[in-house]
């Protein structure tokens, strides 16, 4: 097929149809290499960058963005300063997001300050929208520094940390510079110590609250007015080296069909680019502020963002998961709940470890001795090393079934998220809990401590009730609505 349409391209015989049909087969990686390779020999598309059809000039444009060829780059310049149809205008900015334009740095970066800075009539708002788009990625791709430098630890902002809502005040005492509030979402600091929240490890985001109304209406106007109303450039400005425009995605969680959510996402951003003078730039494949918008329970809206620019190293050692891993915010706050229970230097083993998630968080929390995990899937295996050495931990990670494995010594806790259930039946998992409490025995010293992060709180109890050298010391519901509960059970020997 691709050389039957190369060839109508060379006997320029039916062009536009070719075109478009390459560019849909040139999605499959064959299919790009042989295009690739008969460009290089017959490069017959820099002629339809002339071409008197609009539509051809496009989809040239967009096909030459996938040649890999030097040439195109220069190509692509001059038939887009030439262009003037404004449709076809973006088609050579994306193509040209596929080559290297360093040598047009310069010029690009003219005609993209003056794209802002122009007064765009009504009927060319969309195809300017898109051309401005276009151009800041290729302009971004271009730029080492792929977003700006935040420097804003000192700016007073309004900050909510998002956590667990039953153990939000686990996060708030360890919050010593301010006076935390707690709120159904988590915590709310005033005046937030940056540095002091960025060490906190039990909340899963930190949201920028924003002044100007809570209340804001589901519609595209309202919402980028809220936005703008609130600030979001000056504060960006603020906090951050170097001037507008700022890179934007904009996130709305409101119970609504999803057609209906992204159109009103597409328009309420587009609005945000008008309304801010693009100083705001919607950018979903390199932004560095989430605009987010949560639903009251009205119906309305309030706005909060989140900098995708502050260095996060909280978790920067969990360079690997798998779908089973525990979320390390949550690994966090086990952690936290079971910490009166912990001994400094003491020898943990965890059976079913994953990538090791619960092992670095709880010597995280207080520093253990020898720490051991074993599994059975060999690629948690290999993650878990990979994140044990990103941490500085040394862990013991053994590729191996816990009911198969033995030890020299006795080990003084055991600390795991239990396996769920999965394709196992009901009395298939009953069975498997009892192997494991008779299996953990052989393996824990008398007055051990056994930490299960578990959804299965009835075979837990069941075996409580069953293995009478197992005392359970306390438990906390950690998801009410999937069962999910924190055990903490000592092991009398």
């Amino acid at each position: 097929m691709i050389e039957e349409l190369c060839g109508k391209l060379s006997a320029q015989h039916e062009i536009r149809a070719s075109l478009i049909q390459l560019k849909q087969l040139v999605k499959e990686p064959d299919a790009l290499h042989e295009w690739r390779q008969y460009h290089v020999k017959h490069p017959v598309l820099f002629a339809f960058l002339q071409d008197g059809d609009p539509k051809v000039r496009k989809n040239a444009a967009l096909l030459l963005g996938v040649t890999e060829g030097d040439a195109a780059a220069d190509a692509l310049y001059d038939a887009y300063c030439s262009e003037e149809t404004l449709f076809v205008r973006s088609a050579y900015l994306i193509g040209m997001a596929g080559v290297d334009m360093s040598a047009h740095r310069e010029e690009l970066d003219g005609i993209y300050r003056e794209l802002l800075a122009k007064e765009v009539p009504e009927h060319e708002r969309k195809h300017r929208s898109e051309e401005i788009h276009a151009l800041s990625k290729v302009l971004r791709n271009m730029t080492k520094e792929k977003c700006h430098r935040f420097y804003g630890y000192e700016a007073p902002m309004e900050v909510l940390l998002t956590t667990n809502p039953a153990y939000r005040e686990v996060t708030a005492r360890q919050i010593q510079s301010a006076h935390p509030r707690l709120t159904p979402a988590g915590v709310k600091v005033e005046n937030a110590n940056l540095r002091e929240l960025l060490g906190i490890r039990t909340y899963r985001e930190l949201l920028f609250l924003l002044p100007g109304g809570h209340h804001i209406p589901p519609e595209p106007e309202a919402i980028a007015a809220a936005f703008v109303r609130a600030g979001v450039v000056g504060i960006m400005r603020q906090m951050h080296e170097g001037d507008a425009p700022y890179y934007f995605r904009l996130e709305i969680r409101i119970d609504m069909p999803e057609p209906q959510r992204g159109i009103l996402i597409q328009k309420a951003a587009a609005q945000i680019e008008l309304q801010s003078g693009n100083e705001l730039i919607n950018a979903p494949d390199g932004y560095e502020v989430e605009l987010r918008l949560t639903q009251n329970k009205d119906g309305s809206l309030y706005p909060s963002m989140k900098l995708f620019t502050i260095p996060m190293r909280r978790f920067s050692y969990r360079k690997e998961a798998v779908a089973a891993s525990i979320h390390p915010a949550n690994a966090a706050l086990l952690m936290q709940l079971a910490e009166p229970y912990l001994k400094e230097g003491a020898q943990v083993l965890d059976p079913f470890c994953g990538v090791g998630t619960m092992l670095i968080e709880r010597d995280m929390l207080v520093p253990a001795g020898d720490m051991y995990g074993t599994d059975i899937f060999g690629e948690a295996i290999v993650k878990a090393r990979e994140n044990a050495a990103a941490a500085g931990r040394a862990v013991n990670y053994i590729n191996r079934d816990f009911f198969d494995f033995t030890h020299k010594y006795l080990f003084d806790e055991i600390v795991t998220n239990m396996p769920m259930r999965g394709r196992r039946t009901k009395e298939e998992q009953d069975a498997f809990y009892g192997i494991f409490f008779v299996r953990a025995a052989k393996l824990l010293r008398p007055e051990a401590l056994l930490m299960l992060y578990t959804n299965e709180e009835g075979f837990v109890k069941k075996q409580l009730r069953l293995h009478k050298e197992y005392r359970l010391l306390e438990e906390f519901c950690i998801r009410k609505k999937d069962g999910f509960y924190l055990f903490l059970i000592r092991f009398k020997g």
